[in-house]
């Protein structure tokens, strides 16, 4: 009944695009659907993981902020294809 409520509650709440989930490239929400996104999401994930497991071997404060900001920005250039 709870969950029912709250799905109930997000599409009172939330626009009518997004209860659309078949995969459209050219679409700014539903282009998360796509294979080709979830390849790219998966290569992000593989990044940040080997940038988290750098970051545990070289412990500095300098090493961390850098390479977070510069994973960060890696990220986000392979996620937004526009």
């Amino acid at each position: 009944m709870g969950f029912s409520l709250i799905r109930f509650y997000l599409q009172l709440l939330l626009p009518e695009w997004m209860s659309n989930r078949h995969p459209d490239s050219r679409h700014f929400y539903r282009r998360k659907f796509t294979d080709a996104y979830k390849e790219r999401r998966c290569w992000a994930y593989r990044i940040w993981l080997g940038s988290v497991l750098l970051m545990l071997a070289i412990p500095s404060p300098p090493v961390i902020i850098g390479l977070g900001l510069f994973t960060t920005f890696l990220s986000f250039s392979l996620l937004d294809e526009y």
